[in-house]
């Protein structure tokens, strides 16, 4: 994890960045607000200010961006597991599983490839496509 101070925010939760230009990430985070419900904000990496949350602008092309409320970020699959941690059940065993070792390394090391190929998921757009 590395850590950084957040700006002040309007809320104190933490927040979960996503990809507001890719139709596929879209409509996962509207599915997570549906179903999941987590006690994070859901925003946008597009609408925040990557440099003033200690947040390298590589980090939002390598999956979405968890944001703990002490500063902390994972990205990727380990990033979604921390917020599926968070939520209520069934979803906190989802998330937990996630971050359990083995699972883990396992997210870790597929967790970019996945992302970098997002734009070959069903409803993806153009946008959807990662730089190299």
């Amino acid at each position: 994890m590395q850590t950084s101070p957040l700006p002040p925010r309007i809320s104190q939760r933490p927040a979960f960045l996503f990809d507001a230009d890719c139709g596929v990430c879209q409509q996962g985070t509207d599915a997570i607000r549906k179903h999941v419900d987590p006690p994070v904000d859901i925003v946008p990496w597009q609408s925040v200010d990557l440099a003033e949350w200690g947040i390298p602008d590589s980090a939002v092309y390598e999956g979405p961006v968890f944001v703990d409320d002490d500063g902390r970020y994972l990205i990727g699959p380990l990033g979604m597991g921390s917020m599926l941690r968070r939520s209520g059940a069934p979803y906190r065993f989802v998330g937990a599983f996630m971050l359990a070792p083995g699972m883990r390394q396992l997210l870790r090391r597929i967790g970019p490839w996945m992302y970098r190929h997002k734009d070959r998921l069903p409803g993806a757009t153009a946008a959807c496509s990662v730089p190299s």
